[in-house]
């Protein structure tokens, strides 16, 4: 009886310690799960693994600017410190704009936990075919009273169970209980009882096979891939849009200060003419002429003023800072872009052949992970049909059962023991056959099949389509640029003499300021499309790269 009261103890310290894990060890363990299935995805998606959390820093840059620059809002946990206490302006490069983004920007959070939530899922979808372990344990306290006589008793139960399905469709299921009755008045007898169940479960028309019963796992599987996929798809996308965000904004830091240089030009320019008017060289129309357009200027730079801080106030946003956040960006970026321009334009081929074009298509058709993408959910809809038609086939099973159970008496007058042999036991197969006369909700579904099907194949045609479209334009627009610079760079180098010569002709009385006024204009105007077409070159090149999938983006946010 001993031998059943140890058993006993480690059945229920078992059950009792599998079952009382804390929250924190739950999400330690879940966290544990995903980070694996994520890395072990990424080999097979990506070929290469990339550290992956979805912890937030506490240190972000968020909360010390707005603990260091004393900004409202919450803040966080975060802790000022001054050695590594942010400046006021807080200048960020480029570099620096691709690295903070990827670590504090919301939206870019959110894909990554997109991509661990589809890691749990598949760490759920696994559970269903290891195994699975069970625990009960019951007490129960009884009492009868009557004339004659009463009684009290005590009942303790355990059972533990295993569940395994196996991804050929059989389910298998043991139970191991333990029962203990113990009669606490009269002759004080007690019951000890102690069994064992097995049962196998084999499908044999509907579920039957690998493919079909484990198609669940698969899907699972393949949504792993299919969002890290994504993700990394993402990744891209969103280094082109930091950058270009981030190059937009300086194009109108230059804008002003072109818009300066223009305003402090047309005010000499109108010193001049009052001193010239004063001196009854030229009329007073004139001189009114060039308040006017000064005053214009002046107009038109207080609104790229605005411009440019509304587009710094949108690019805090995408970086995942606070708006209200004093930052600077690094004007030198403009001017090392505009130096590479034309080495950039003297050594890349600018041919945009039929030819080239192909050769681009094809090139994106390898490497575009987004196609990949839907290439595969291709393979997913006729897995699926496959299902849907296996679902129509009658459901046959064949149940194989064994049981076996021993007791054990003691106290009173008599004691009574029957071993626990499997030699003794109950066994029996079962062959169960469900022929259902209503197959509506089936033929439903392989119907619907047969239409995600099309539907999938007519995604693929798009999807492919979508890609010539992008390239096509991204190379055409290349061509454009690089010719549109050439030439822009003579307007400005035109206009820039014609400022010149039409200020020497005003002062010799050979020409009138309207078209001093006209050449000013005209030259704010070359320099800001000639920065536009810089700006517009670099930010199509990139995007040119990740319509190709040869942009290559790592976990920091920086393209490689």
């Amino acid at each position: 009886m001993k031998k059943w009261l140890v058993i006993i103890f480690v059945c229920a310290v078992s059950m009792i310690f599998t079952g009382c894990r804390s929250t924190r060890g739950h999400v330690a363990k879940a966290d544990g799960a995903a980070e694996s299935i994520i890395n072990e995805y990424q080999e097979k998606a990506i070929g290469r693994t990339e550290s992956f959390s979805i912890e937030r820093p506490s240190d972000s840059l968020r909360s010390k600017l707005m603990i260091d620059q004393s900004l409202p809002g919450y803040g966080g946990n975060a802790v000022s410190n001054d050695i590594f206490k942010v400046s006021e302006p807080f200048q960020i490069s480029l570099l620096d704009a691709l690295q903070i983004s990827a670590r504090n920007s919301r939206e870019y959070q959110s894909k990554k936990e997109s991509v661990f939530k589809t890691a749990l899922d598949l760490d759920l979808t696994r559970s269903e075919y290891r195994n699975s372990y069970s625990g009960l344990m019951s007490s129960l306290f009884s009492a009868s009273k009557n004339d004659d006589s009463s009684s009290k008793s005590a009942e303790e139960s355990f059972t533990v169970g295993a569940t395994r399905r196996l991804q050929t469709g059989a389910l298998l299921t043991g139970k191991l209980g333990v029962d203990l009755v113990k009669l606490l008045t009269m002759d004080k007898t007690s019951t000890f009882g102690i069994f064992a169940d097995a049962t196998v479960s084999i499908p044999l028309l509907r579920g039957v096979g690998r493919d079909i019963a484990r198609e669940p796992l698969t899907q699972a599987e393949r949504n792993v891939i299919y969002s890290i996929w994504g993700f990394e798809r993402y990744k891209k996308t969103f280094a082109v849009k930091i950058t270009s965000e981030y190059l937009r904004t300086l194009e109108l830091f230059e804008q002003i200060q072109n818009a300066e240089a223009n305003s402090k030009r047309i005010k000499d320019s109108r010193l001049r003419v009052e001193a010239m008017a004063k001196a009854g060289r030229i009329p007073e129309t004139q001189v009114n002429q060039a308040k006017q357009d000064e005053l214009r200027a002046d107009s038109r730079l207080i609104s790229a003023k605005q411009r440019l801080e509304n587009s710094l106030d949108s690019f805090k946003i995408s970086l995942g800072i606070p708006v209200d956040a004093k930052i600077v960006l690094d004007p030198e970026e403009l001017t090392r872009l505009s130096r590479d321009v034309d080495d950039i334009f003297g050594s890349v081929d600018s041919d945009s052949s039929e030819e080239r074009v192909r050769k681009a298509i094809l090139t994106a058709f390898s490497n575009r992970l987004d196609l990949r993408t839907t290439y595969n959910q291709l393979d997913d809809s006729r897995r699926q049909l496959n299902v849907a038609r296996d679902n129509l086939d009658a459901d046959m099973k064949l149940n194989l059962s064994a049981s076996t159970r021993r007791t054990e008496r003691s106290g009173g007058s008599s004691e009574e023991t029957t071993d626990l042999k499997f030699s003794d036991g109950q066994y029996s197969a079962m062959l169960q056959l469900d022929l259902p006369w209503d197959k509506t909700s089936e033929r439903v579904a392989f119907r619907k099949s047969l239409i995600s099907l099309d539907q999938a194949m007519r995604t693929v045609e798009e999807h492919e389509d979508e890609v010539k479209l992008e390239v096509r334009g991204s190379i055409r627009t290349l061509a454009e640029l690089e010719k549109t610079y050439h030439i822009q760079k003579q307007a400005v180098a035109l206009a820039e003499r014609r400022v010149d010569s039409t200020r020497i002709f005003m002062e010799a009385g050979r020409t009138q300021i309207r078209d001093v006024l006209e050449a000013q204009e005209a030259l704010v105007s070359a320099q800001n499309d000639l920065v536009s077409i810089i700006v517009s070159y670099h930010t199509a090149s990139l995007a040119l790269q990740k319509d190709l999938g040869l942009l290559e983006v790592n976990e920091k946010g920086l393209w490689q």
